[in-house]
């Protein structure tokens, strides 16, 4: 069902992202932290110290020193605050969203301590001259500028998205628009201060959009690579595991199968199933083979395939001499009963060459029509004679199984619609027309043992114009002219 799949893709890819983009925002994290205690000591720390030490030998006024004293203390508070964020990301395995909300608050403390000690220091400490609206007005553009500087130097190192860097700005631009309100006169000049004041973080946005673009892109190309790579290598595995249901090839006995397969992909939808029936008073065993085409190509198409073997495994088991229309009825049951809900459809050729009674037993659901060929050169259209599995119900559905004589040098030629539909530069398809010429022009020039699968292959592969469009399966079912001067050996094949 595509939607689920489609769903579980996108949630797995979601939480690797985020997982490595937790994982690039607390190496990020350490060295902005790091960085910005080592400005505060080497810019707000030691000076502040420095000052605090030399005044008293310089003769300070009384009046100077808590100023001097509450920055300070400011200073160490926000230094020993980013130390402590520092230790803890690095000693645990913190994931993204704690150390957004660490970054937040560090960056909002960051941001309230110095406008304190500045509204402080104006407010306690001022001298008498000064004008107290236009020294709040200072004190404000000032903060303003201080927090524009450290929302943006935490911008060009944490790999946030433009909707989380703005996170911490929001308390500290309503703090502003509170103190604009506050302090003297002019509404409209305060109501436009307030308005264009989340100007300060765009700058900041505008990083942070092009670092996360540029890493979301880069971590897409990655991890397609990476499960590109992975997929090839299951599909080599998958196509291993698949091509081990082919029966194998029988070339000796009174009745033989050759075939070969060319999948679209790594693997695909069309499949050959065979198994040697119980031998009757030790006379020859008859060979059961059901030809199968599923819907679609690919890993979809094969995992059906699957499901079809075993349920043929499971029919054979129980009835190994079950007659070629019994196969399909059952067939169409089990495809409507469990697949054709999922839209998956499935055509059938089920076959028994049975070489005693010198007869071929046949029953097609849809499948591309069989040729015969007798001895003598003349050929035989295999119809088919039900319709493709899964369309109707089981009750409903007559298999209208047929019997054709079937003796030494005969043979059947099957094949699945990749053949048919091949087409060449014009578009043309090589139909069913194409293949029964192949059949009468015959196997020249494949030994003194006649390919009839090479020969057909070897006419689409002419006939075709690109890579193939579907997958590609030729069947063929023989009887040798002499049967009696072979001595017949365990044959390969089993029920699997």
């Amino acid at each position: 069902m595509p939607a689920p799949t489609t769903a579980a893709f996108t949630t797995e890819f979601g939480q690797e992202f985020e997982h490595e983009r937790g994982q690039w925002l607390r190496r990020r994290f350490l060295r902005y932290a790091g960085t910005v205690v080592v400005l505060n000591v080497l810019m707000s720390v030691l000076p502040g110290i420095g000052t605090f030490l030399v005044w008293p030998f310089q003769g300070p006024p009384p009046e100077g020193l808590p100023p001097v004293l509450l920055e300070l203390g400011a200073g160490l508070i926000v230094t020993g605050l980013y130390a402590w964020a520092w230790k803890r990301v690095r000693s645990e395995a913190h994931a993204g969203p704690e150390v957004l909300r660490l970054v937040v608050w560090l960056i909002i403390t960051s941001g309230v301590l110095p406008l304190a000690v500045g509204l402080v220091t104006l407010k306690v400490f001022r001298q008498p001259d000064i004008r107290i609206g236009d020294a709040e007005i200072g004190v404000g553009l000032a903060w303003v500028g201080n927090v524009f500087i450290t929302h943006l130097f935490a911008c060009l190192f944490l790999p946030w998205t433009p909707r989380e860097c703005f996170r911490p700005l929001w308390p500290l631009l309503a703090l502003n628009a509170l103190l604009e309100i506050a302090s003297g006169d002019g509404t409209a000049q305060k109501a436009l201060i307030i308005a264009a004041s989340p100007v300060i973080g765009m700058p900041g946005a505008l990083i942070c959009w092009y670092r996360h673009s540029r890493f979301r892109e880069r971590f897409t190309l990655n991890t397609l690579r990476g499960r590109y790579s992975e997929m090839k290598r299951e599909l080599v595995d998958a196509r291993r595991l698949h091509e081990d249901l082919f029966p194998e090839p029988i070339h000796d006995g009174p009745v033989r199968l050759r075939y070969r397969y060319e999948p679209m992909r790594q693997i695909g939808g069309d499949y050959l199933y065979a198994s040697l029936g119980p031998s009757a008073a030790g006379g020859a065993r008859a060979l059961n083979i059901v030809v199968l085409d599923v819907t679609g190509h690919g890993i979809a198409a094969a995992l059906t395939v699957n499901r079809l073997h075993g349920e043929l495994d499971r029919l054979l088991a129980e009835q190994p001499d079950m007659r070629p229309g019994e196969v399909l009825r059952l067939l169409n049951r089990y495809v409507h009963l469990t697949l054709a809900t999922h839209s998956v459809y499935v055509t059938a050729l089920c076959v028994r060459a049975d070489p005693d009674a010198g007869t071929l037993e046949y029953a097609s659901g849809g499948h591309p029509p069989a040729f015969l060929r007798a001895v003598d050169g003349t050929i035989e259209q295999m119809d088919s004679t039900g319709f493709v599995l899964g369309a109707c119900a089981g009750a409903d559905y007559d298999p209208a199984p047929r019997t054709l004589p079937f003796g030494p040098g005969d043979v059947l030629i099957a094949y699945t619609d990749g053949a048919t539909e091949a087409r060449d530069v014009r578009g043309r398809m090589v139909g069913i027309a194409g293949i029964q010429r192949a059949i009468l022009a015959g196997p020249l020039g494949y030994g003194d043992t006649p390919d009839w699968t090479a020969a057909i292959l070897d006419a689409v592969d002419a006939h075709r114009h690109g890579p193939p469009a579907d997958d590609t399966l030729i069947i063929e079912v023989s009887r040798p002219l002499e049967p009696a001067a072979l001595t017949p050996r365990p044959a390969p094949l089993h029920a699997r």
